[in-house]
């Protein structure tokens, strides 16, 4: 494994924020689009202004940025693009990534340097699609989530071309992300960055002629969610994808909090790291714990090992499992002493804990906490800046975070592990 090609760890960054937490907890590359042109428009996105912002600062921090450009336009759309494809001849981002073979010919003549990825929207699912691709001058493809490991891996072996895949987040329920059924539920294009979502509804049947009784599909009595996939986690399989000759590891999630951001890069970090260490890959348990903290409809390995029971896949309606919260983000350090960028409330007693290197599933006690005055307060909320001590370790721009009802009336159960103050 020693000899092995690490992959590289791709993050997502609907806004800022959320790149520069990318970066922070070891992300070499982050995607990143305008609304108007992603497939992701009701993230926050990035203005021009902030484009060419964004792309200055990964480079400082020695990462990578490949720009979405992958809707699928019409002919109205035209005249916006040839002017986002001059702003980024001048932002000059590592990559664009798109699928519409119209949007390549006008990226190949108005910016040829600019490197093109190609979206897994492009649904690359066999060697002749790979080859077309890098024919025509293609860098990498993002394969389609319908491959499996050796499907990729004959890919690999056919074609000289970078190779990208998902590893972790939300899966769409129709073909690599060629959805209408926002279109026709909510008049929202799913191909125009507008999805709303609809396959993640809870279904039912209505007879025609007996309006308002509703029978279920019998998934379970809560209706169905036949559409709603569980999430992709491939944490434990990160060497069958090195070894199969993927260049890319890519997390889904422009739309997520940073909470979620930090958590996964985090994990995915360390875990790409140990495939660096040579020998035998061993699953830290901590990465799965760290995985189950935030929201998600349970985990699959999607279609990589062949087809699954569908017990495998599908989201069974339970509700979103979610174990902690964020608490607020440290803004500066000072000795023993940080401030914070609440989030949440905070309450004098309240157990937290810091994801922090070293730190991760310590908690902590608030026992003191001063607003920007200087005074001692007992509580805060979201908004504030208070200061507080924090253990040896914590970074600027790490999180703090508690587990879910662990606020202030259960203070004294919780923190067991340690205390500051």
């Amino acid at each position: 494994m020693s000899d092995m090609k690490v992959p590289e760890l791709l993050a997502p960054a609907g806004d800022f924020e959320k790149l520069k937490t990318a970066i922070h907890y070891g992300a070499d590359a982050v995607y990143l689009g305008d609304s108007r042109f992603s497939l992701r428009g009701k993230a926050g996105n990035f203005t021009d202004s902030e484009l060419s912002k964004a792309v200055l600062y990964a480079r400082e921090k020695h990462v990578k940025v490949y720009v979405t450009v992958n809707i699928f336009p019409h002919n109205r759309d035209l005249a916006g693009l040839e002017e986002h494809i001059e702003l980024l001849k001048h932002v000059r981002p590592d990559a664009v990534i798109l699928s519409d073979p119209g949007l390549f010919m006008m990226f190949r003549k108005n910016a040829p340097e600019i490197e093109i990825h190609i979206s897994t929207q492009a649904n690359i699912t066999n060697v002749e699609s790979a080859l077309f691709w890098e024919g025509i001058g293609a860098g990498r493809l993002v394969l389609s989530r319908e491959l499996s490991v050796d499907e990729i891996k004959e890919i690999r072996r056919k074609t000289s071309v970078g190779l990208e895949v998902f590893v972790h987040g939300s899966m769409c329920i129709s073909y690599s992300g060629r959805c209408y059924i926002s279109s026709f539920l909510a008049s929202r294009s799913a191909n125009l960055g507008q999805c709303t979502n609809s396959c993640r509804w809870s279904y039912a049947l209505m007879e025609e002629k007996r309006d308002g009784e509703f029978f279920p599909v019998f998934e379970n009595d809560r209706g169905t969610f036949i559409m709603s996939s569980k999430d992709l986690c491939m944490i434990e399989h990160l060497p069958v994808l090195a070894e199969a000759g993927i260049d890319s590891l890519k997390i889904e999630g422009r739309m997520k909090g940073i909470n979620y951001i930090a958590g996964v890069v985090k994990t995915y970090r360390e875990a790409i790291d140990s495939l660096k260490d040579g020998g035998a890959y061993r699953v830290n348990p901590g990465w799965l714990r760290e995985l189950s903290m935030f929201s998600s409809r349970g985990y699959t390995t999607g279609m990589f090992f062949g087809k699954q029971p569908d017990e495998g896949y599908n989201f069974n309606g339970e509700g979103y499992r979610m174990s902690h919260e964020l608490v607020g983000t440290i803004l500066d350090t000072n000795g023993n002493t940080a401030s914070v960028g609440l989030r949440n409330r905070l309450d004098v007693g309240d157990p937290v804990e810091y994801l922090s290197p070293g730190l991760e599933e310590k908690v902590f006690k608030i026992s003191s906490m001063k607003d920007k005055d200087g005074i001692d307060i007992t509580s805060a909320r979201n908004g504030d800046i208070v200061f507080i001590r924090v253990p040896e370790g914590v970074r600027r721009k790490d999180l703090i975070r508690r587990e879910k009802g662990a606020g202030v009336t259960q203070r004294n159960a919780m923190c067991v592990q340690g205390e500051i103050g």
